[in-house]
């Protein structure tokens, strides 16, 4: 009865009616590589796998495919017997396997004995249909956030600038080749602005979200793309002052004069940073396989495929800023030369003039100096902060439910 429950076709039905399919079926067992059904055949027997693995094979266009066999709990042919349809696929045992085999009569003469049986089969796959149907595709640009408390978005960010602050340290110096007096430097000013940081990137958007309704406007997409670059652009002279506090070892500008330096690609990286943490994050765990269940699980893969996504993407106008940062005397021009020339280092001696200038570049561009530190960085810090506040936000949901 425990297995039958757990069938996509009678999930719903009442116990009685299933004691009366359970006292109907047949125990068998198989062994390894014994066949239990072959595809094509008449589906005159639906399968309830009580023990044992099985493997499920079906040929499409002369090339054998496995088929999924978890949905409706190891339940093999439910949705093939009332018609006795041909087979869908070759079920085949991997181990010994024991079943439990309800015939295709005697189910349909349930059915046509039983309405309230029938009924609760159609409410069964009603219910696996809805399951199916409501999965989640809100465009990227349209997604809305939900209302995120000030206290939590604090305790992430707060947690947070210690991950991001050593991960800095460490790309910056690789990037320059000076070593760091410390991972942490100026904590006392980079916690309370990567709070202001955060919290800022957060309120835009929920600003945003409630006092602007792009479908009032000629080109909603425009103003919605607006809309979701703008929190990166204000909060670009925030960060600023978190990059040059770490950036005192190499450069000894006072603060008011170091944060302006590399400003410009930093607002390119902070637009990327943006919309990765706000519409990019929440967009890619919506996409995350039904099969996760756990929203701190699909929450952290979201934010992990966001992370990558924005941190390659954001890796040379990050690197271009910090060396600006690090180097103020020096144009963008002159950095940027440097910057392949050091890409070049790393390139086979034995490449020809015109073959390696084009290497260099190209290296440069798509697989840049510190690559695996800026990504993780940024895939480190969108689990912390979204994964922290959509703790805290539910504790508080909880909280407030019980008041």
């Amino acid at each position: 009865m425990k297995l039958l429950k757990n069938s996509v076709l009678l999930s719903a039905c009442k116990d009685e009616e299933l004691l009366d399919l359970a006292q109907s079926a047949t125990k068998r067992k198989y062994k390894r590589g014994d066949v239990l059904l072959r595809e094509g055949d008449p589906q005159l027997r639906m399968f309830l796998i009580s023990s044992g693995e099985i493997s499920r094979e079906k040929l499409v266009d002369g090339k054998i495919h496995n088929i999924e066999t978890q949905m409706g709990g190891f339940t093999v042919g439910s949705l093939h017997i009332m018609n006795q349809d041909p087979c869908y696929a070759t079920t085949r045992a991997q181990s010994e396997v024991t079943t439990y085999e309800l015939d295709s009569e005697h189910i349909n003469q349930v059915f046509r004995s039983n309405p309230s049986f029938a009924w609760n089969v159609a409410n069964s796959l009603m219910l696996e249909v809805r399951r199916h149907t409501r999965t989640l595709r809100t465009p990227l640009f349209e997604q809305r956030q939900t209302k995120t408390p000030f206290l939590a978005v604090s305790i992430a960010a707060s947690v947070e600038s210690f991950y991001r602050a050593a991960l800095n340290s460490i790309l910056n110096q690789q990037l320059t080749g000076k070593k760091m007096g410390s991972l942490f430097p100026n904590m006392h000013i980079q916690i309370p602005t990567r709070i202001m940081y955060v919290n800022g990137f957060k309120g835009i958007r929920q600003y945003l979200d409630n006092t602007v309704d792009p479908n009032q406007f000629s080109s909603p997409n425009v103003i919605r793309l607006l809309a979701a670059i703008t929190p990166g652009i204000i909060m670009t002279p925030i960060s600023s002052i978190l990059e040059a506090s770490n950036a005192g070892h190499s450069n000894p500008e006072p603060m008011y004069k170091r944060w302006m330096r590399g400003i410009v690609p930093r607002a390119g990286r902070e637009v990327i940073f943006g919309v990765g943490l706000n519409q990019l994050s929440d967009y890619m765990e919506e996409r995350v396989p039904n099969v996760i269940t756990s929203e701190p699980l699909r929450n952290a893969a979201g934010s992990l495929a966001a992370g990558v996504v924005c941190g390659y993407l954001s890796h040379v106008v990050h690197n271009l800023s910090t060396l600006k940062l690090m180097t103020p005397s020096k144009s963008y021009s002159v950095l940027f030369k440097e910057y392949v020339k050091k890409a070049e280092s790393r390139l086979p001696a034995n490449l020809s003039p015109g073959l390696r200038t084009f290497a260099a570049y190209s290296t440069a561009i798509v697989f840049p100096v510190g690559l695996h530190i800026r990504t993780s960085q940024i895939v480190g810090s969108f689990i912390i902060l979204n994964g922290t506040i959509n703790a805290l936000h539910g504790l508080e949901l909880k909280f407030d439910s019980k008041k």
